[in-house]
């Protein structure tokens, strides 16, 4: 009988009736993907992806249409979204702190960011390629935009840079 349900478990599987995924994303944060929202949760700092070593839901990112980083996660991490190109939703709660390089790069469907007040830097290209944002609004805890930041962003019409920015990188617009 085992046997048996475990056969039907991975043929359901196979051909796509059960399309949730998951795993892990740093030392105590999990990543869930179900039906095109991809959920992070736990509580700590985001791993730090690359170029070449991709995050572990990649493979699905043009599937991905909303983010949820749930309260408890303080980073997000270098490379986590990039290339989400049917991302149209991102939800970071007031935990987060910092957005890493290229973080959002190349999320061509992505029209406004809330960046929360606990977040005081924005890693360099981190929405770099986003060229349907339109509107993004920095709150008073950002102390750094880093390079490129928001390059390629063409759609973008409205942004707000308060004070407490002290450093902005070259080609950040």
């Amino acid at each position: 009988m085992k046997k048996l349900f475990t056969f039907l478990f991975a043929l359901i599987v196979s051909i796509g009736i059960i399309s949730a995924q998951s795993g892990t994303c740093g030392d105590n944060l999990t990543w869930t993907l179900a039906d095109s929202v991809l959920t992070i949760s736990g509580m700590g700092a985001m791993e730090n992806f690359a170029f070449n070593s991709y995050a572990p839901w990649y493979d699905y990112r043009s599937s991905i249409k909303s983010v949820i980083i749930t309260d408890g996660v303080t980073s997000i991490g270098d490379y986590a979204f990039r290339g989400c190109s049917s991302l149209t939703s991102v939800t970071i709660p007031n935990s987060v702190t910092s957005i890493g390089l290229y973080a959002f790069s190349g999320c061509s469907s992505l029209t406004s960011i809330t960046i929360p007040n606990s977040v005081t830097s924005i890693g360099s290209s981190a929405f770099d390629g986003c060229k349907s944002l339109t509107f993004v609004t920095i709150p008073n805890s950002v102390t750094s935009i880093g390079s490129s930041a928001f390059s390629g962003c063409s759609s973008l019409t409205s942004i707000t840079i308060p004070n407490s920015v002290i450093s902005i990188g070259g080609y950040a617009f």
